[in-house]
Formats: structure tokens, sequence, C-alpha cells
């Protein structure tokens, strides 16, 4: 990637008055220089929805950690914000467009020229259905509507269908993939996808997960491990970056980038696998990870191939390959003010051992130690998060990391020794923050209060004697919603044991973080005094109601059109109703019915409501709202990332943050959703060509997978582990393997037998 003139830009400019024996020079304000990168990766079922809010948090926090004022978010769904206040009678073909593409254009960040000053690239990946993995009118799966686009691809109340009953976007895409493909390791994301068993079906058909749930069967998971290829190409491109001469006479090389990754749920394995394949080509890892609400376990649990044993292995060596040579290019000291390479990535208050800012009311000064958090892993987990604390999933970001875990057991060994899990990974500079909804007597006054994140390193009770076992509450905000709460925790979730310790080791804080753990809820939940813990609601996101609108097995309003004695014609009224508004199918209504009484001849024509009456009605329906799962409490608050996510990430440089066309270019690369507008501006980045060839040819796979759901060749994406990640089955799962491959030999072998003709070797002599 040679440097070229594309590397000289205006960086600053003013306009003054020209005349002779002026007071004084017209002075121009230069941006400061940015103090790293941070990209953020989400996880499954999840187009990016707390970006914003984690970036503005994040900025705010290490504007106060750096003592500057200038760092500021980008700007989130700004285009689709404003088409969705329009008025519907004046909006255009384009407008509707996007309106119904929330997956696409909600959640999409952009900047503002003069305002946005941020080092935080977004990171979105997902799953695109194939030609034939889509639901079409001669080939539907298990889909039952029959209302069609022009090309034949069915649509259930508008929303795109795999043959499978999953809903799709505007793009045949889904993105982070279907709920249901999450995995607890890294060799099932090379594997098949979920199938649903007798249970889950029922699950689905009877909506017992409710609408914005669909536990179906779920595609190959492929698709993670090219997310992963995606990210370690992401990293290695950043920092093989070719510096100008002139810049790197100052020392000033991109390959020296201060990179952190924060990642969420499934993320936070996409990620772990990244570094596996950054290792095996020889390349630098990122500089520090901090892993969010995991579902990553330490467990043997069903639905999974893999040993404990195998999970506890590849977590300490790929968290070993993170920390083990922290890097320490730039020296701290440089960011320093006065120093010649400092760019302005400080202020005055500022200083590599310690720093200053101000507390929570804003009134007073606090000084807070500084750290080099280069070469360090960071596990925030929630005991509250009832997504990663299902039994099949048992994840470390419900449970955190006990010292040790049990054993894998076996025919030969009915009692395993335990291994060493935090007690293995706290000498390797891995850290772990608690973040519960838990509330304690922390001053010995007998009021509770919320349990502080950042106090002194300890081990510290997952749960009281007091404090119930489940992750979920047992109580709900009624009768059947605390039966409802109690049956969901006894049939779905794992519990914790009593007296349940964790080395809760990361560093303190100052002053350490009042937790927010209700961001986004409408209805918060938490105890109340006389009241028991209970879950908040949210309500769902314009995303949320597209994906209730594409399962099938979905409950709506039904809306009374017609009664009277004789004949239902229910088509007839059908036909009328949706005629007057040809254009639009998310104003047409599809599904209907009649109910008859045989003894009067008395008939009820009723109609679902439409796509468009649905989404005007759950955006203020309480019927319509979810339970909270806190499975993103943390990230859902601003506060949580300002006083602690920015004390936490590392700071260095970011070179090619700075520069507006390499910005412009590591943004677009990280994002998936590369339809043909997006691929002309990712093509037509003035830096596109200086990419590697390699690079090159991954994303233009990546535009054919988005664009027409063909998935790169194996030479691109390679689909074997690599070395860095231990793969051990399960004695179960092998016996099943193997059993498998019998019946399949067997099975060819009768073949064969039969489609030989044997009377051809009658008279042959042995």
């Amino acid at each position: 990637m040679p440097d070229d003139n594309k590397d000289y830009h205006v960086i600053a400019s003013a306009s003054g008055i020209l005349h002779s024996n002026r007071a004084g020079d017209r002075l121009v304000e230069i941006p400061r220089d940015l103090p790293g990168i941070v990209i953020f990766i989400h996880g499954v079922n999840d187009p990016g929805a707390v970006y914003e809010t984690v970036e503005t948090g994040l900025n705010q926090g290490l504007n106060e950690r750096l003592s500057r004022s200038d760092l500021n978010k980008g700007e989130y769904g700004a285009r689709y914000k404003a088409v969705k206040k329009m008025p519907r009678g004046r909006q255009s073909l384009q407008d509707a467009k996007i309106l119904y593409d929330p997956d696409m254009h909600l959640y999409r960040r952009g900047e503002v020229a003069g305002v946005t000053r941020s080092g935080f690239i977004p990171f979105y990946w997902g799953y695109r259905a194939a030609s034939d993995e889509i639901a079409k009118v001669n080939d539907a799966g298990i889909v039952k509507s029959t209302v069609a686009d022009a090309n034949g691809n069915l649509m259930t109340r508008g929303q795109y269908q795999d043959k499978k009953g999953n809903r799709l976007d505007a793009h045949f895409a889904k993105p982070g993939g279907f709920f249901a493909n999450a995995t607890n390791n890294i060799p099932d994301m090379y594997g098949a996808g979920f199938h649903a068993g007798p249970d889950a079906r029922i699950v689905s058909e009877y909506r017992l997960a409710g609408n914005y749930t669909y536990p179906g069967d779920a595609p190959d998971r492929r698709y993670f491990v090219l997310a992963a290829h995606r990210l370690a190409n992401l990293i290695s491109t950043i920092r093989e970056i070719k510096p100008t001469a002139a810049a790197e006479s100052h020392g000033l090389n991109p390959k020296h980038e201060t990179i952190t990754v924060l990642g969420h749920s499934q993320g936070t394995i996409i990620t772990l696998l990244a570094q596996a394949i950054l290792v095996q080509q020889g390349k630098r890892c990122i500089d520090c990870f901090i892993l969010v609400d995991t579902p990553y376990s330490l467990y043997d649990t069903d639905g999974c191939s893999q040993t404990a044993h195998a999970k506890l292995k590849t977590l300490v060596d790929i968290v070993n390959e993170v920390t083990k040579a922290p890097y320490t290019i730039p020296e701290l000291a440089e960011l320093l003010v006065g120093h010649e390479k400092y760019g302005g990535r400080t202020g005055s208050g500022w200083t590599p051992k310690q720093g200053k800012r101000r507390d929570k009311s804003g009134k007073n000064w606090i000084t807070f130690d500084e750290r080099d958090n280069r070469g360090k892993v960071y596990l925030y987990f929630c005991p509250e998060d009832t997504v990663v604390g299902l039994k099949d999933m048992r994840g470390i970001g419900t449970f955190g990391v006990p010292d040790t875990v049990p054993g894998d057991v076996t025919d030969k060994n009915k009692k395993p020794a335990a291994m060493p899990a935090m007690d293995a990974l706290k000498g390797k500079r891995f850290f772990q923050r608690m973040w519960t909804r838990m509330e304690r007597d922390r001053n010995g006054d007998g009021r509770p209060d919320r349990v502080l994140v950042g106090t002194a390193p300890a081990h510290v009770p997952v749960r009281m004697q007091d404090e119930r076992l489940t992750p979920g509450p047992e109580r709900g905000r009624s009768m059947m919603g605390s039966a409802a709460a109690k049956a969901k925790n006894a049939l779905l979730q794992a519990n914790f044991a009593r007296n349940d310790m964790r080395f809760i080791n990361g560093e303190e804080l100052k002053p350490p973080c009042d937790p927010e753990l209700y961001g986004g809820e409408v209805v918060r939940g938490g105890p109340r005094p006389g009241h028991a813990d209970v879950a908040g609601q949210v309500a769902p996101d314009d995303v949320s109601q597209s994906v209730a609108l594409g399962n099938q097995y979905a409950s709506f309003q039904w809306i009374k059109v017609a009664s009277g004695f004789g004949f239902a014609d229910v088509e007839k009224y059908k036909r009328e109703f949706n005629e007057k508004v040809t254009d639009d199918i998310n104003s047409q209504a599809h599904n209907w019915r009649s109910s008859n009484d045989p003894r009067t001849s008395y008939y009820l024509i009723e109609r679902e409501e439409t796509p468009n009456e649905a989404r005007a009605r759950m955006a203020s329906d309480p019927a319509a709202r979810d339970e909270s799962n806190y499975h993103s409490a943390v990230l859902a608050h601003t506060e949580n990332h300002r006083w602690v996510t920015a004390m936490d990430v590392a700071v260095g440089q970011a070179l090619t943050m700075d520069d507006p066309v390499w910005r412009d270019l590591l943004i677009r690369m990280a994002d998936w959703k590369l339809d043909r507008s997006a691929a002309d501006g990712l093509q037509k980045n003035a830096n596109y060509h200086r990419l590697s060839p390699e690079t090159q040819k991954l994303l233009s796979a990546c535009m054919k997978y988005y664009q027409y759901g063909i998935f790169p060749n194996h030479t691109i994406v390679p689909l074997e582990l690599p070395p860095l990640v231990t793969s051990e089955l399960k004695p179960a799962v092998q016996k099943e393997l193997d059993r498998q491959q019998q019946e399949r030999a067997a099975a060819e072998a009768r073949q064969y037998q039969n489609s030989v003709d044997w009377s051809k070797f009658s008279n042959m002599r042995w």
C-alpha cells in the first residue's frame, strides 16, 4: 500500500482580513489527534441498536479522562428519522423503501462535518439467504402465506421469509443472524445451524416466547466465520497502511495503532475467533478486548458439541495471545501536553500517572489513577442477564468466571477434578467486573443500594443469603406474571449456587460507578420498597416490529369488516379492501376470517390489522411491550460507558482515523450491508485501490454475498479451525457421529448391492 498525494488533505482552514502591520497573526485551530480506535461488534439478532448510546457515553468519558472536550459521536439513522417524520402522503417511493427497510437504515451511522470527532468504528455483520433458501411460490417450505412479490418471493405481512419460516429483511438478510443460532463456543460456529426439536416447535407455534422470538430451524452458522475474517482483516488493514515518508520520519506509523474491541454477546465469540485468525496469519492481536454479556461458556451444556475443557483451554490460550506482550508504542508519556508528538490527544489535567475529572454532580474535582490498558482483556458480566443465563447457554456473561469450573464427566472418569478458570486467567491480565441489579446494604445502615462497579478488587458473592438463585425475577406484575416468571426460570434458566463467589479484579475506579441497568425501559424494572424485583418493559423498535410481522405464528388484532345473514363472501371484501392500496402491501390485509352461526346463518367477517396499522399500534400499545431480559443492560445507558468503559479502553494513537479518507474507508469496510449503493461508495473511496489484493478480494466477495447470497469461497473464508482453537467433541456427541457414520456406510453398502446385476457374475470361478 504505497503512499501518494492522497495522504495530503486540508485539516483546517480560516479566513482573515489582509492588511499590513497587523497586530497579530490569524490563528487557525487544527483538530486534536484521536487517542485510539474502538471497534464495537454487536451480537445475534441485532442491527446495532445500542451503538449510539455506547458511542455517546464513551466519548463523554474519554473527554473527561483525557482532559479534552472535542470528542463527539456520529449521527445514527438520520435519513430514516427524517422520512418517518414526513406525512405519509408526502413520502416518495424512495422514501417508502427507506421506511420499510429499518434493518438497513434505522441504526446506520453517519458523520456530521465539524461536529463528529470520534475514533469509534461500528462493525455490522449478519446472514444473507441464498436464492434456494428463500421461500418462493413454487418452493414455500413451511411458510403458509401465498402472497408474493413480482419475482415470486413469498411475504408474510410484507416481510420476506426463508423456507424455515424465519423472517428476512428487504435484502433477504438478517443482521446478526437468527437468535436461535447463537453458540457458546467457537467450533460450533463452523457447524450446522440450530435444529428446532419438539419443544422449540411448540414454543414457536403457540407463541410461548412472544411475537418477537421465533426459535425455528436455522441455516448453517458459517456467516459467523465470515464476520470473524472480516474483523481480522479490518484490524490488520488498519495497521498495514503505509505512512508518508514525512510521517514515518517523525515516528508516525499506523502499524502502532491502538485498537480496542468492545464486543457484545455473540460478537465476543466472533472477536475471539478473529484473534485466533490473526495469530495464525502471524499478525498482532488487538490491544484491548472488552467482552460484554458473552454467551461463551466454561461448562458442559446441552446442545453444545464441545467439552468444557476445550472451551476453557481455547479461552485461556486466546487471552494469553492478546495479553502476553502489551504493546508500548506510543508510550503514554508521548500523549502529555508539551511533548513533541502529543498532537492534542490530552489536556492540561492529564498525566500518564493520573488525571482529574468532575464527579457526577459536576461540582467537585476527583483525581483518578491513569493506566495503560494495552494487553488486557475485560469481562463485563450481569448476573441478571436471562439470555446467556439459559441452561443450554450458561455463558460467563451471566455467571462470570469462577475460580474453578467442573471437569468433564466421562465413562472412565465419573468424578473429574475441578479445572482452574479464573485461577488460570487472573495471572494473564484478565479482569472481570460484575454489573448486578441486586441491591445491598453497602454502608451498614440497613438501606439497600445499588452494587457499585469499580470498587477495590475482592472475592464477591454473586448472590447473597437473601437473594434469589435464578438470573431472572421470581415475580411478575400480576399473579399470572409471577407464575409465568417461575415457570420460565424452572424450565429455561441455569441457577447460581448459594455463596457462589467471583474474584472481581477489575481495577479500582475513582469514583466507582453507580450502574444504570434500566436504560431504554418504558416501564422501569427492579425492586421497589415493599415489593420484589420485577423485570422492566421495553417497547419494540421499528426493526422488532418488522420481526414480529414476519413471524407467521404471531398474534395481531382483528378488526370487524362486515356482518349479516346468509353467505359470507370473504374474498369479495378482501379484494375490495386491498384494491384501494395496490401500491403498498403494508397497507393491505391478507389474513381474513369469518365465523358463521349455523342456527341463524349470521356471519361475521374480520380482517387482521394491516402491517402499517400494527406498527402504529405497537409503538404505543402496552400489550406490545416485551419484558426486559437485561442482556443489553450494561450497554443501554450512557453513564456506564462514561464512568467505566471509557476508563478501560486502551489509549495511544489513531492516525488512520485522523485521516478523513482512511476513516471513511475503514468505517465502510466495517459494514457488511454492501448493497449496490454502499458498494459503489466503498469502491469510489480514493484509498480503495491502496488496499491489499487479499482485502479487495474479500470485500468483493462480501458484496456478492450481500447482494446475491453467494457465500465467499474456501480460499477467501477457510472453514477450518485455526490452530489456537481447541476442539474436543463430547463423548456423547462423538458416539452419535460414529453411529450416523455407520448408518451412512451401511446405507451405501445396501445401495451398492441393490444396484449390481449379480447375474453377470454367476459363471465366475473363485
